[in-house]
Formats: structure tokens, C-alpha cells, sequence
């Protein structure tokens, strides 16, 4: 899964949001681990093969969009849908379904306890529902650097409490310390506010194309 992510780090992107939310989905969802495991190495060789041939579904000078806050998967993929149809690149998921749960290993270290370790590993995943949460801001500047981002998108779903108390600090850092254009965005699951996201995402897409 961090090669797949990291196929999105070339310019312009290889795989679009939806397709990287799709593949998510697939291995998330793959009763035959193994078997996930062959499709995503198969998947990454057909994406770099298509990358070397000069094939992504961008034009070069596409803003480039960080997806911060609450998990997206297919189903609650309206915010990256509309954010790709208006012209942006989703090229970075930093939220809990994408790469913040990749970014720190399990320490396979035979001395160690395995269930101490598998304890550390997730209590170093840059959390909302930990504080102080540090290492988000540290990871949201890394793969800010790393994926040559354009804007953030901070997206909230109604009642996820810890990100909407987050949302204040990570828009904070984002233009005072990254010096990048930032949205937040709080919704649903429903399609009842589509048209105003739309105006919303938009705008915002349009500010990184100047």
C-alpha cells in the first residue's frame, strides 16, 4: 500500500482519488489476503508501466490536493469526486482510510513483545482521538513536501468531534507554516449539500489554478 500510495508523488498523477480510494477498498475488503497482496503488486507494476509511458488521467499543471481529517471510502467519496471534477488532482489521503495508518510499521524486533509492539505501532498513528497529536502536523508537512502539494482539504463529518476541534490548528499551521491555500469542509454522507460543495470546492480549485 505505500508503493501504491507513493505512485501519486509523480507529477502529474498516475491514479486519480477514486482510484485510489478503489484500491483501498479492494484490499480493505479482500477476504484472500495473499491474494490482495498479488492484485496491489500487479496494480502497482501496471500503474508505473503507464507512467513511464507518459499516461495519467491529469495535464500537467493540475493543482495537486492534500485530503486531511475524517476517513473517506466508496460510498462517502462525494468530496473527492467533486474536487476531481472541478478540476483538482486528489493525489494524498493523510486521513485515517489512507496513508496515516501506513506512515509507522509494526517493530518486528524477535526480542520484543508482538502484542506490545502492535500496541506501540497504533498508539504512534497521528490520531484525533489522541492529545496532543503532534505527529499529524509533522506528516501533513512531509507528504505536503513529498507529494509537491498545491492546497488542503480538511474534510469533517458531522459529529467527528475531535477533527472539527483540530480543524482550527491544522488550518493555522497549513497557511502560517506551509504558506498553503486551505478548505475545511463539514458535511454528511448525503447528497443534500452537493450543489453547495460544488461552489465551495470550486472556488477553492480555481484560487490554486492562479
Amino acid at each position: 500500500m505505500r508503493h501504491l500510495h507513493a505512485l501519486n508523488k509523480l507529477n502529474p498523477a498516475p491514479l486519480t482519488g477514486l482510484d485510489m480510494l478503489t484500491a483501498i477498498w479492494m484490499k480493505g475488503f479482500n477476504v484472500e489476503k495473499e491474494d490482495g497482496i498479488k492484485l496491489l503488486y500487479q496494480l502497482v507494476k501496471e500503474i508505473k508501466e503507464n507512467a513511464e509511458k507518459g499516461i495519467s488521467p491529469f495535464g500537467v499543471g493540475t493543482p495537486r490536493i492534500l485530503l486531511t481529517g475524517c476517513p473517506v471510502g466508496l460510498g462517502s467519496e462525494k468530496v473527492v469526486r467533486l474536487a476531481e471534477e472541478c478540476g483538482g488532482s486528489v493525489v494524498c489521503f493523510e486521513n485515517c482510510s489512507g496513508y496515516k495508518t501506513l506512515d509507522t510499521l509494526v517493530d518486528e524486533n524477535e526480542e520484543r513483545d508482538p502484542l506490545e509492539a502492535i500496541a506501540g505501532r497504533y498508539l504512534k498513528v497521528p490520531c484525533s482521538c489522541l492529545s496532543p497529536n503532534e505527529g499529524r502536523f509533522d506528516l501533513i508537512d512531509r507528504l505536503a513536501k513529498e507529494y509537491e502539494i498545491d492546497g488542503v482539504v480538511d474534510l469533517t463529518w458531522q459529529a467527528c468531534h475531535t477533527y472539527s476541534v483540530e480543524g482550527e490548528l491544522i488550518r493555522r499551521h497549513v497557511r502560517d507554516s506551509l504558506g498553503l491555500p486551505y478548505l475545511q469542509l463539514e458535511t454528511d454522507y448525503s447528497v443534500s449539500d452537493l450543489q453547495q460543495l460544488r461552489t465551495r470546492i470550486s472556488a477553492f480549485i480555481e484560487m490554486l489554478g492562479r
